[in-house]
Formats: structure tokens, C-alpha cells, sequence
């Protein structure tokens, strides 16, 4: 409807103005024309007055009223009015205007008797003997002190009534048709007023539902126009605004998505409003999940699929008494076989804690390190301890006199040597290790090397320490094997601690065999001993140091670093180490090399 929208109302207050300007403005011209219409009937009244009283006055002194004949043909003739003189009972005996046919006509009664009572009479509007308003003024006629007539001046208003009838249709007509012509024009003002004003709440509706390209056009200067200017600058700057902010979230979100710590945000409702890649990753629908794990829970259905049930239970309790307490936290979290140290962040506005966040890293690589820097101390300490004893007791024993054979302080002797010896290759061994696992593939050196080649050598090496525990070493080499990257020292320390390592627990009459084969881009060489086997549960940290594995005998003079260093150069060069063994029936150590290439 046109009368409830906003140009209507304008359109309709135009009206009302218009409307009431013209009532206005005719209701002053009719007053005009109504003062003007009566101001010109007193006048004239005034002047018929005069000419009824003096005529009167000339009748008075005739000697009979018909003796005023002639005059009044003259009258007749000039006055634009008539002239009616009658006698004591109102019947005409003169009169002017020939067409009236005066003669048959009786002034009314009531006139006739004011006139015999001496009074006289001014009369304007309608008569009830006339057809039209008339003017008319009437004196009696005095005689010797005696009333024997009346004279009556009438004027007809025809032509002044034409003309206040002319003007008041010209002023209907002209208010009609002025306010006709008003209502378009009313309606072409309100809607040229209003049209900036419904695109301007068309415009800020677009804003209110996201849309902040729609620009008011501008095509004058006055208040409205401001105000479009205004809304345009308001969605330029919202707009620009948001631009701001979503490049601030994108790159907030590409930030979060690119680190490898688990980031949520926890809101006081306790509902995850965000969570990035790798808290999704790692506790998500998605995520490998421990047996029987009810899933419903993390099911896709709000604006983050993550819920506090899916989380640990040590990071839950740690969110909640975050978002109750509103003060930071830190702690840890068991996620399967990986540590977590996670820290909290309550957020804070106007005094309320609006949610919580949540960042954690894995520190189970660290805290696997401080226990392996723990072990590694300790069994340093313990393994320094022995030869170190053997040093202080014979040592003293020797300083003290108390051996005073020469044979029994020759063997102290050796075996404060043998210590020492120990001692050292537990040092250098110990050095090499920290070295390898330090620089890494970095500071080894990198050549084309003959396994064949290696393994020969190795063999002939230790040909004697095998012939005196009666062990039979045997090569078994497919023809053909493509060289190893590796360095010729480091393959030969390789094999010769797992050879050694073999022989240690290699039963008398027992054989040894050292085997290679082939596969994609890779060379594998195996140490086969017949010795005791490694129980299932020992198996996985008998690479370690310090570590024989249950396996240590009372002539075990090893360090227990060999198979750690095996490990750490393999692995140095790019490779892997595996272990078979089986109880009573002897161990396979197999370390897998890859091949040589130029590029």
C-alpha cells in the first residue's frame, strides 16, 4: 500500500499542506469578495438613502404626488435603480422601470406599516417578492405633519451577484484544480524525497546481510545526500574492515593449520568452537581411535566436529579448571605411547572468563632423551664402577707392599692393564657413539665399497679368534653384489662388532655365517650365529647401550655399545638393522645397506 510507505506519507503530508493552503487562501477570498460584496451594498445603500430621503422631502412639498410625473420619466432615464412612490396603503402611483409594470403591484404590508409609524426602511439581501437580493430604502412622505405616502428606491444586486457568483466559482474552480494538479505533483515530490531514503535502507539492509558492495548513488548536496555519503563510507570502511579481518583469520588459520602443535579454543559452555589440523588429526572422528571407542561423540554436526569427550582425560581436567578458574595451567597428557606438554590460556573480557585455550607439543622425543641421559649416566656409572674398583684395590694393594710375590704382582699388573684397556675402549667407544649420533650422515664419509671385498677381509681378520673357540667361519655370497654407499672403516666396524658380538656367544664347534642378498636398491648382510638366542621380550633393546641383552657370561669383557653404534651408523647411512633369534637355536643380526648410486 502506497499510505504505508514512506514516500505515501510524504505524499499525504504534501497533500494535507497543499490542501490546507488552498483552504486557507480561499477562505480569504471568499472573505474578500464577501466584504467587498457588502462594503459596496453600504455604500449604495448610503447613496439610496440620500436620493429616497430628498426625494421624499420633493414629494412632500407638491402639491399631489402625481404632479412628480415628469420627473420621474426623466429619472427613468439616468437612474440605473427605480423609483416607486406610493400611497398611505402601498399602492403605486409613480414609478420608474415601465417594464416592472410598478402599477399593479402593492408594496408588502409590513413595509407599509413601519412607514405609517413615521420610520423608514434599508433593506439588502432577498426579498420574498423578488427573485434576485435587491437593495431597497423607503421614507414616507410628510405632509402638513401627516403621512400620505411612502417613496421607495430599489436597486436590484443581479450584477453584483453575477460577479461574486463569477468569483466565487473562479476560486472553487482554482482550488480544485489546484489541488488536483497538487496531487501528482505531491506524489512526484515525496517520491523524488523519499527515493534516497528507500535506497538508503535498501543499502544499509545489504549491510545487514553481508553485502557491502552496493554504493548510493549521490546527485546533489543537501542533508540526504550527506547521509548517503555516510552510509557509502560506512560500507566502504565495514568492508574493508572485514577484508582485514578475514586475511587476519586466513593467515591465523594458516598459521594454526601449519604448526605442529595442537591448538583449541574451549568456550564457557563447554563446547570446542576450534580446533587446528592437529588436534583434529590427533583427536578427531578421523582420528585413530583406542578399541571399543564410542564415536558418536565426535561426530560431524556443529561448527567443530572436536568435543572435550574426545580429549584425554588429564587435557579435559586441565581445560575445565582453566575455564573455572580463569588462571593458566600446565601439565601433561598421555596420548597412546606419545607424551604431551600441554598449556592453557583462559580468555579474559570485561572481567569473564570467555573460554579457554589450549596449545601442546609432543615432548615424548625429550622426555625419551632425559630418561635415555638418566640410563646412559647410570649405566656409565655402573660399568666405570667395576675397573675402576680393580684399579683402586690393586693398586693400593701393589702401594701398600702388601704382594710382595713377583708373580702375583705381575698378574695385579695385567689385570690393572686389562682395566685400563677397558677403560679406554669404553671411552672411545663411548666418544664414537656421541659422535655418530650427533653429526649424524653429516660428518661420515661417503664412498662406493665392495661388500665381497670387506667381508674377505673381515674373515681373514678373524680367522685366529675363531679357530680358538673352535668356530667355523663361513662366507656365502651371491655373485655379482653391487657396492654399497657407505665408508670401507665404518662397514668393517659394522661387521666386526656384530661378528665379535657373535663369537662372544658362539658355543665351541659352533659356525658362523656371514651372508648377503639383494634387493630393490639395497644390500643386506647377515651375521648367523648358533649361540643361546635372545628371549622375544629383550629383543627390542638390545640395540641399546650398555644393554647384552641377558646373555652376559663371567668372560663377557665387552662394553655393550657395540650393537648401538651398529645401529646408530646404519642408520647414519640412510639404513635399517633388524634381529631373528630363536631360544637354544641361535640369533640372525642383519643390517641393510643401500646401494651406490652416482646421483
Amino acid at each position: 500500500m502506497i499510505f504505508r510507505s514512506f514516500a505515501g506519507k510524504i505524499w499525504i503530508v504534501i497533500v494535507a499542506w497543499v490542501f490546507l493552503v488552498l483552504l486557507i487562501f480561499g477562505g480569504i477570498l471568499a472573505k474578500s469578495t464577501h466584504d467587498f460584496y457588502y462594503g459596496y451594498s453600504a455604500e449604495e445603500s448610503e447613496e439610496l438613502n440620500n436620493t429616497a430621503s430628498s426625494l421624499a422631502t420633493r414629494l412632500a412639498a407638491l402639491p399631489d404626488i402625481q404632479a412628480a410625473r415628469a420627473d420621474f420619466s426623466l429619472l427613468d432615464m439616468v437612474l440605473n435603480y427605480d423609483l416607486v412612490a406610493t400611497d398611505i396603503n402601498g399602492h403605486v402611483l409613480l414609478a420608474t422601470n415601465q417594464m416592472r409594470n410598478w402599477y399593479n403591484y402593492i408594496m408588502p404590508a409590513s413595509d407599509m406599516a413601519i412607514l405609517r409609524r413615521g420610520g423608514h426602511i434599508a433593506f439588502s439581501g432577498n426579498d420574498p417578492y423578488e427573485t434576485h437580493p435587491i437593495l431597497k430604502v423607503a421614507y414616507p412622505i410628510r405632509k402638513n405633519g401627516k403621512i400620505i405616502g411612502a417613496v421607495f428606491v430599489i436597486e436590484p444586486m443581479t450584477y453584483l451577484e453575477a460577479v461574486g457568483r463569477s468569483v466565487k466559482d473562479s476560486i472553487g474552480w482554482g482550488l480544485t484544480l489546484s489541488f488536483l494538479f497538487a496531487l501528482p505533483l505531491g506524489l512526484f515530490v515525496a517520491r523524488r524525497v523519499a527515493n534516497p531514503v528507500v535506497e538508503m535502507d535498501r543499502a544499509i539492509k545489504d549491510i545487514a546481510t553481508g553485502n557491502y558492495n552496493r554504493l548510493l548513488p549521490l546527485s546533489s548536496t543537501d542533508e540526504l545526500s550527506s547521509l548517503g555519503q555516510s552510509v557509502n563510507t560506512l560500507s566502504t570502511e565495514i568492508r574493508l574492515n572485514l577484508r582485514e579481518i578475514a586475511h587476519e583469520r586466513q593467515l591465523l588459520a594458516n598459521i594454526l593449520a601449519s604448526i605442529g602443535d595442537g591448538v583449541l579454543s574451549l568456550a564457557p559452555n563447554q563446547e570446542i568452537v576450534m580446533a587446528n589440523r592437529v588436534a583434529m588429526e590427533q583427536f578427531g572422528p578421523n582420528a585413530p581411535q583406542p578399541a571399543g571407542k564410542d564415536l558418536s561423540a565426535s561426530a560431524p554436526g556443529g561448527e567443530c566436529a572436536l568435543r572435550l569427550n574426545d580429549l584425554p582425560e588429564n587435557l579435559q581436567s586441565l581445560l575445565l579448571q582453566s575455564l573455572l578458574d580463569a588462571v593458566p595451567r600446565k601439565g601433561d597428557f598421555q596420548s597412546g605411547n606419545r607424551v604431551f606438554q600441554v598449556e592453557t590460556t583462559p580468555l579474559t573480557m570485561d572481567q569473564e572468563c570467555g573460554g579457554t585455550v589450549a596449545v601442546w607439543h609432543d615432548v615424548t622425543k625429550e622426555r625419551r632423551l632425559d630418561e635415555m641421559r638418566r640410563e646412559f649416566v647410570s649405566d656409565v656409572s655402573h660399568e666405570l664402577r667395576t675397573p675402576l674398583s680393580y684399579l683402586q684395590g690393586y693398586s693400593e694393594a701393589l702401594l701398600d707392599e702388601v704382594i710382595t710375590d713377583k708373580s702375583q704382582k705381575r698378574r695385579y699388573l695385567e689385570t690393572i692393564l686389562q682395566e685400563t684397556l677397558r677403560l679406554r675402549s669404553l671411552v672411545n667407544e663411548l666418544l664414537d657413539l656421541s659422535r655418530i649420533e650427533f653429526d649424524g650422515s653429516r660428518g661420515l664419509p661417503h664412498e662406493q665399497v665392495s661388500v665381497p671385498h670387506v667381508l674377505s677381509l673381515i674373515k681373514a681378520q678373524t680367522e685366529t679368534a675363531a679357530q680358538e673357540k673352535r668356530v667355523r667361519l663361513t662366507l656365502d655370497l651371491p655373485p655379482d653384489l653391487p657396492p654399497v654407499d657407505c665408508d670401507t672403516d665404518r662397514l668393517e666396524q659394522i661387521i666386526l662388532n656384530l661378528l665379535d658380538n657373535a663369537l662372544r656367544f658362539s658355543p665351541l664347534g659352533s659356525e658362523i655365517v656371514l651372508s648377503c642378498r639383494t634387493g630393490h636398491g639395497w644390500v643386506e648382510i647377515s651375521v648367523q650365529d648358533r649361540g643361546p638366542g635372545i628371549p622375544a621380550e629383550e629383543r627390542d633393546s638390545i640395540w641399546n647401550r650398555f644393554d647384552r641383552g641377558g646373555r652376559t657370561q663371567a668372560s663377557d669383557t665387552g662394553t655393550g655399545l657395540g650393537l648401538a653404534i651398529v645401529r646408530s651408523l646404519v642408520q647414519a647411512y640412510g639404513g635399517e638393522v633388524a634381529l631373528t633369534s630363536e631360544l637354544g637355536r641361535g640369533s640372525t643380526f642383519s643390517v641393510r645397506l643401500p646401494v651406490f648410486s652416482l646421483s
